[in-house]
């Protein structure tokens, strides 16, 4: 599983990948310390962001789901974890938003002409409408942060 480290920001963005060059790191300024959000970027669309922590995250494709580590020892197990999860009804609805294509999963404070390889996790969702939805999970393993994209 790849993660990201960290940010110094608070903030993570899902960028679209063909405005990464243009992202000048305040584009996510706007957004409240919630643990999930939205901006919306004239002629790009909107923009998920994670945040009101600098936790390291990464993304499970087949799950559409982003995880951050909010306290364990290792990652050994959490992909199980999660699909265990899948079904529960502790969901919690954030918002719906509309994605679609290659994005770049950023620290939201970076401009995006300074983001390095190992800076990002680029991520593909396929066009549509989307439901948030957030859950905290506590596997034996930790403690873990995760929101899903659910087609609607």
């Amino acid at each position: 599983m790849d993660w990201l480290d960290g940010t110094d920001f608070g903030y993570y963005a899902l960028c679209p990948a063909p405005y990464l060059k243009a992202w000048n790191g305040t584009e996510a300024d706007v957004v409240s310390p919630a643990h999930v959000g939205k901006v919306v970027l004239s002629d790009h669309g909107e923009v998920l962001t994670l945040g009101g922590q600098g936790l390291p995250v990464a993304y499970l494709d087949r799950a559409m789901t982003f995880v951050r580590w909010v306290g364990c020892d290792d990652d050994a197990g959490l992909e199980d974890a999660v699909e265990q999860v899948m079904n529960s009804d502790e969901w919690q609805d954030a918002f719906e938003i509309t994605l679609g294509g290659q994005y770049v999963l950023l620290d939201s404070g970076v401009r995006g002409a300074e983001v390095g390889e190992d800076d990002a996790i680029q991520v593909n969702v396929p066009s549509g409408r989307y439901r948030v939805q957030s859950l905290l999970i506590y596997p034996s393993m930790g403690e873990f942060f995760l929101e899903r994209l659910i087609a609607i």
